[in-house]
């Protein structure tokens, strides 16, 4: 039987399917139609911290499907909105 490896990778819970063994982090913004501004971070593994990628980075996807979430930019320090 010479099937075929499938790679995927978990974005936000949902399971992408990737067309190879790694995936650029820009790739991964047009595969999952995440917002430029949006901040990427891969989860660690048992006792490796979280980190955030740049669009520049490749993310492996040979050994495991990793977890992977995206969050809107931040705006600490901000004044708050005043007609809240």
């Amino acid at each position: 039987m010479n099937e075929e490896r499938q790679y995927a990778i978990l974005l936000n819970g949902q399971r992408l399917e990737a067309p190879g063994p790694t995936i650029t982090v820009i790739q991964l913004r047009l595969l999952a139609r995440i917002p430029a501004g949006h901040g990427i971070i891969v989860e660690g593994v048992g006792d490796q911290p979280d980190r955030l990628v740049s669009d520049t980075d490749t993310i492996d996807l040979s050994e495991s499907c990793p977890s992977v979430f995206s969050k809107p930019p931040t705006a600490f320090g901000s004044p708050p909105d005043e007609h809240a």
